[in-house]
């Protein structure tokens, strides 16, 4: 099944990369503007495609794990104000769901399982999240850029490995911290079990009570957001990337393997973590003479 799902992807992630390059090939030249420029002119342009320098592996790629690492505490410290909002309200829902929402939420979903949803989880989606399809899938990717000698791809897959691995560490070091009980390990259960993180996790071991947050959610939304926000020219493939993404964090509940509040937490925090990957390789400035005239200057800010 796995074998199959991979290979499919293959062909699926070629299309996209011969689609992209059609559509790069197909734009029109722009006629260059032989006017005279100012010496103290800057002409500033937005390049559309994503020329990043980590895009093989290679130290400056080494050091972008080190770096994006700490850009993950360091920018809470830099957040606008509409930033600071948005944290605040997903904290809160987070705190709501924990202390009104996440019980009820997991009654309507053991109420309504079902075979369909234990094998679709089994054999599909919870590969998904935990790698055994997504890290083939942005190897997949990196190969499709070797082969076409496509950047973005190449990009696509190292970043997205990149993106995986942080979270994925992000995630478990909250995990040994809180060390929540997982749904199915109490009889009833009970939403409110936090052993905190001086627990050995009783029957279930050291690792044992890991329920928050969701690595599964985690995970497959840190890889969705570097595709898809790659690949945002492309407009089906953003929403493919995110519909992945979201079934794979609501059969986490449909499994009764999670809460609701470790979900949305997980769901958020990898795609935090992709953005700010994504991000931090391409919002750059760059500074180049302009050709044409030989005098001023042109900025390029990549988005």
């Amino acid at each position: 099944m796995i074998f199959r799902t991979v290979i499919s992807l293959f062909f699926l992630l070629t299309f996209i990369n011969l689609y992209a390059q059609d559509n790069k090939n197909s734009e029109p030249a722009k006629p260059a503007d032989t006017a005279a420029v100012p010496v103290d002119t800057l002409i500033i342009t937005k390049e559309p495609q994503n020329i990043a320098p980590t895009s093989s592996f290679s130290r400056a790629y080494a050091k972008s794990y080190w770096t994006d690492t700490k850009s993950v505490f360091a920018n809470p410290f830099h957040w606008n104000k509409g930033q600071v909002i948005t944290a605040s309200v997903i904290a809160g829902v987070t705190v709501g769901l924990i202390a009104y929402g996440d019980k009820p939420i997991q009654q309507f979903y053991s109420r309504n399982q079902s075979t369909f949803i234990s094998k679709s989880s089994y054999y599909f989606f919870s590969p998904l999240g935990t790698g055994l399809i997504s890290i083939p899938a942005i190897g997949v990717f990196y190969a499709c850029g070797v082969i076409w000698k496509n950047k973005r791809a190449k990009e696509t897959g190292l970043k997205g490995l990149e993106s995986y691995v942080i979270t994925v560490v992000m995630t478990n070091v909250i995990k040994q911290v809180t060390h929540r009980h997982r749904p199915y390990q109490d009889v009833p259960p009970n939403p409110h079990n936090w052993d905190g993180p001086l627990s050995w996790g009783g029957e279930y071991g050291m690792f044992g009570y890991n329920s928050f947050p969701s690595g599964h959610s985690s995970a497959i939304f840190s890889v969705a957001t570097v595709v898809a926000l790659e690949y945002w020219d492309t407009k089906w493939v953003p929403g493919v990337c995110f519909g992945l993404a979201g079934f794979t964090a609501l059969y986490r509940l449909a499994v009764n393997d999670h809460w609701a509040s470790d979900v949305l937490f997980g769901s958020v925090l990898g795609f935090a973590i992709g953005s700010m990957v994504y991000f931090n390789t391409n919002k750059t400035i760059q500074v180049i003479p302009v050709s044409e005239t030989g005098v001023g200057a042109t900025v390029i800010y990549r988005f």
